[in-house]
């Protein structure tokens, strides 16, 4: 027998449909206490078929659920599958544009200008310096990873790139520039001097000429004098200071400095002088050598001449001396400064007998002369 509700089978004997819980009719209905029973009978079929149904049907939306969630899962994962596969895709394809742009210079020093224009000098750094090892012979490439290593306090790799440009490119202003600025900022002034000196470039040298200085000019040619010299020094630019020595020592800072002419005295003497401009560079050392050697005065002139004299003569000798000069004598020997002094209102006597009569000059520099001579012959009137 079928329910007549669902259509489910139904067991002879149950009152009630354990599909739909409907309930069977096997036989009339009729009032006796054994309807009573088969009514509780029926009630509690009823129960027990509406458990079974609720069972079911929680069941049934158990494995609904299980189902969609199985569902869901699968969707996740299959999306979770493409999402991948996507990134796989990209991440392939990234690699070949990474790989592609890694050797491409134009890419690399593009990245690494717009990084330096955007402050990230170290992203920046990292781009030129790929891009110098792709073209070391791009002198632009060189000039900013020059700048990018200045604002990395890569200041000797700084250095060294520079060099290296102007060793590639000797009339390159940029590096000169760069170069120059990083010496002046590290207080290196003869590292200046050192790079201008090398250079031969006359446009550099002009359009840097604030930072070469001129040698200080001599008046004095340097030779061998006979008498006392004033030497002046003169520099370019009124700016400049000249510092000098006269001990034969390389000039610096610490040495004289020229305010006043020097005057050179008797002996060798060695000026070595140098310029230092405003920006603190030196000019090349400029040394003379100046020698001062005074001359002797001549021998006197004595008077009267050699001859024979007698005692009713003028027997008196005479010495003639020049300005700044004094004179010794002595009779039949050469005299020194330890011999007596010749004094003009005092002039010197005659021997008797036959003598010669010598005499010296001494100069304002203790210069001794030769000396002169006259042989005098004095016997008596009678």
């Amino acid at each position: 027998m079928r329910c007549s509700n669902c259509g489910e089978p139904i067991e002879e004997g149950r009152l009630f449909c354990l599909n739909c819980g409907q309930e069977v009719q096997w036989v009339p209905d009729y009032d006796s206490f054994g309807d009573y029973m088969v009514q509780e009978k029926l009630k509690k079929e009823k129960e027990q078929a509406e458990a079974a149904a609720a069972k079911k049907r929680a069941a049934i939306a158990a494995e609904n659920r299980r189902r969609k969630k199985a569902k869901k899962k699968r969707t996740i994962l299959v999306s979770i599958a493409g999402v991948l596969v996507l990134v796989a895709a990209g991440l392939f394809i990234k690699l070949g544009m990474d790989k592609k742009n890694y050797n491409d210079f134009d890419y690399q020093i593009r990245m690494a200008d717009t990084a330096f224009s955007n402050h990230k000098y170290e992203e920046s750094y990292k781009f030129v310096e790929r891009a110098v090892s792709l073209d070391d012979s791009d002198i632009d490439a060189k000039l900013l990873l020059a700048q990018v290593q200045v604002k990395l306090d890569k200041t000797d790799a700084a250095i060294k790139t520079l060099q290296d440009i102007i060793s590639q490119e000797p009339d390159n202003q940029s590096a000169y520039n760069q170069l120059i600025k990083i010496y002046m900022e590290n207080e290196q002034p003869e590292e200046v001097k050192s790079l201008l000196d090398g250079c031969d470039n006359d446009e550099i040298l002009k359009k840097f000429s604030a930072y070469i200085s001129k040698n200080p000019v001599f008046s004095l040619p340097e030779g061998s004098y006979d008498e006392p010299k004033t030497l002046s020094l003169y520099a370019k630019d009124d700016e400049d200071k000249i510092y000098y020595t006269t001990d034969g020592t390389d000039p610096t800072t610490s040495s004289t400095l020229y305010t006043d002419n020097i005057t050179l005295e008797e002996g060798q003497t060695t000026i070595k002088a140098v310029t230092i401009n405003k920006n603190g560079i030196s000019s090349d050392i400029v040394s003379n050598t100046y020698t001062i050697a005074y001359e002797a005065p001549d021998p006197p002139q004595i008077s009267p001449s050699s001859g024979t004299f007698t005692t009713d003569m003028d027997t008196h000798i005479y010495i003639i001396v020049p300005e700044g000069c004094r004179a010794y004598y002595a009779f039949d020997k050469k005299p020194t400064i330890a011999d007596e002094q010749y004094e003009a209102d005092k002039p010197v006597k005659m021997l008797e007998g036959t003598h010669t009569f010598y005499a010296i000059l001494v100069d304002e520099h203790n210069k001794v002369s030769s000396p002169g001579s006259a042989i005098y012959k004095l016997t008596d009137a009678k």
